[in-house]
């Protein structure tokens, strides 16, 4: 009929659908091994061993009875977090505030991977840090010792976070019901969504499992010593028990 339009040219084959559209890419498992030694030596080779064993390693400079950064990263062989974690936040620090503070301040001068600063500390002084943070990556942190906030509240302090300056978020809690760590678990994809890294999981005997399950959801880590006596906090699992649990997940 030479009323009738013919779309295309040629003959058409039967239109199937497109290719399959390409799975993302699983995010990295990455394992930090907590150095919550008192001496200085023993520190340093925690550190290393970490470094051999393919895992970040965070150096709790609160622990440590006379802190020598010279000592410590006179060379950095793997990656390291360095925390001078406050009592208020579940640390050891004793000390004067401006001295918790010098440490750190001392500490990017040597160059290291991360520093882990709590969104407690004064604001002035983290703004400065990240003016001065070179190619040191800051890790903006919040803790809860005492149990797992609602929603509303934990949300209200990603906002905070994500209002500050810093290149991974933190909030870690104390599980004290197995659905505290939903929440808190939750928190990891609404962090991603907005473009940026987070660290996230629970403390505690039930919150073990949120450890393991983090870095799946896109935590940019989780801790692990590699023994039981080297944990720096309730519920952390070895570095073999997660990766025996990990193969079995992959």
């Amino acid at each position: 009929m030479s009323g009738e339009r013919k779309i295309g040219g040629g003959s058409q084959g039967p239109v199937g659908p497109g290719p399959p559209p390409k799975t993302p890419a699983p995010p990295p498992l990455r394992l930090c091994v907590p150095v919550v030694e008192v001496s200085v030596g023993r520190a340093r080779r925690l550190y290393l061993r970490a470094a051999r064993k393919g895992c970040l390693a965070e150096l709790r400079l609160d622990y440590l009875e006379r802190p020598d950064l010279k000592r410590l990263f006179r060379t950095l062989p793997g990656p390291v977090i360095v925390t001078n974690r406050a009592q208020a936040e579940g640390g050891r620090w004793a000390g004067a505030e401006e001295d918790r503070l010098r440490l750190l301040n001392d500490a990017l001068a040597w160059g290291v991977h991360f520093l882990d600063v709590e969104l407690a500390t004064d604001a002035a002084w983290r703004r400065q840090l990240w003016d001065q943070r070179g190619e040191t990556r800051i890790i903006l942190s919040w803790h809860d010792f005492s149990g797992t906030p609602e929603m509303p509240r934990l949300e209200a302090i990603l906002d905070e976070m994500l209002a500050n300056e810093a290149d991974i978020f933190k909030i870690v809690t104390l599980a004290r019901q197995p659905e505290d760590n939903l929440r808190v678990l939750s928190l990891i994809p609404k962090a991603r969504a907005k473009g940026r890294e987070i660290i996230a999981f629970c403390m505690g005997p039930l919150g073990k499992w949120s450890r393991i399950a983090a870095p799946f959801l896109g935590s940019y880590v989780t801790f692990a010593p590699f023994t039981r006596k080297g944990a720096s906090a309730p519920g952390q699992l070895t570095v073999n028990e997660i990766r025996r649990i990990w193969r079995a997940l992959k």
